[in-house]
């Protein structure tokens, strides 16, 4: 069977995904094809697809490309994701499904509610759900995010998270199941306000503090010669400033902005115990701070093997951190938030 394929935003992930489908198709027991047109808002990165095999054509205009196509896959920037849709949505054709890798489920389904076609009893013809895949433990550690660093085997081994609506037929959720493992992941489903929940602490808060790390260095005296002395410790920590836009940061923070706060007040209380250990001098608690570090460090190391592994069944809370910090320790480490926490959303 041959399925056309759209996929809209070709940087590293979304050119891995054609690149793992073009994979599992030249495999001898493969039971699909798939031919693929890529778009993307500029032509370097549709040329370089093609170049590597990820896709067959490209087109320019997205609605050209999504308007024939089974299936369509969206990788494009969170605040681009609701223009993308108001454009598409009246060119899908009946029965296709979106596979929409934005960070953010809960809005990219209202705006799927808006804009996709409907029949005359109000029932929608082309359907949505949303996707989050992982890369592999083997990818974790590399900044490349461009459609030159995409990779066939991306996402071996790593999880699929599948976030559809409720209403959403079993067959469009079949698919993205579908799809997932022919790209080598590993299905697993959750509510898209619990996704969103946690795309807080993954994704916007690292960006949120690489933002504010790079405003308080370049406000200090200091920075006229400290910013010469920029190595990859601190570049990889500004990285969301070089792949996110100002506009896109803004709407993620602004749509998520209760899960944020959350995880911004534990965090901020943590790093508040440091500094005290650090300020009150090293003969009084150097021992505590050395106390933290070690369990920081070992509850690292249990999860980075697990992590690059794909191994979780041995998943065994970190040991209590130490004096002053044991109060924070469950906000950290071992307190699994409840589900209310990560479905508070703006």
């Amino acid at each position: 069977m041959d399925v056309n394929v759209t996929l809209i935003g070709l940087d590293r992930i979304g050119t891995s995904f054609g690149l793992a489908l073009k994979r599992y198709q030249a495999r001898p027991e493969s039971r699909h094809s798939f031919t693929i047109l890529g778009s993307d808002t500029t032509n370097e990165p549709m040329k370089i697809a093609q170049k590597l095999g990820a896709i067959d054509n490209f087109h320019r205009d997205k609605v050209k490309a999504a308007e024939s196509a089974d299936l369509i896959i969206t990788h494009l920037s969170y605040g681009e994701t609701e223009g993308l849709f108001a454009r598409i949505g009246p060119a899908l054709k009946s029965g296709a499904v979106v596979l929409d890798l934005s960070l953010l489920k809960q809005t990219a389904l209202q705006w799927a509610d808006e804009f996709f076609p409907k029949n005359e009893a109000g029932r929608p013809l082309a359907y949505l759900v949303g996707l989050t895949p992982m890369v592999g433990g083997h990818a974790l550690y590399s900044g490349g995010v461009e459609a030159e660093d995409a990779r066939a085997d991306l996402f071996d081994g790593a999880d699929m998270l599948i976030a559809p609506d409720a209403r959403c037929p079993a067959e469009a959720v079949q698919l993205a199941e579908d799809i997932a493992r022919l790209i080598g992941g590993t299905p697993r489903f959750i509510d898209p306000a619990e996704h969103d929940g946690l795309i807080a602490a993954t994704e916007d808060l690292p960006a949120l503090l690489g933002a504010a790390l790079f405003y308080t260095l370049a406000q200090s005296e200091g920075w006229p010669e400290l910013q010469r002395m920029v190595n990859p410790t601190l570049a990889l920590a500004f990285q969301s400033l070089r792949t996110r836009s100002q506009a896109d940061a803004l709407a993620l923070l602004t749509h998520n902005r209760a899960n944020v706060v959350r995880h911004l007040d534990n965090l901020l209380e943590q790093l508040e115990q440091v500094r005290g250990a650090l300020a009150a001098g090293a003969t009084t608690h150097n021992g505590e701070l050395d106390a933290f570090l070690q369990v920081v460090y070992g509850a690292w190391q249990k999860w980075d093997a697990r992590r690059t592994s794909g191994t979780w069944d041995d998943a065994a809370k970190p040991d209590p951190l130490p004096g002053a910090f044991s109060a924070m320790g469950g906000m950290l480490f071992g307190r699994r938030p409840k589900k209310s926490d990560d479905e508070d959303t703006d």
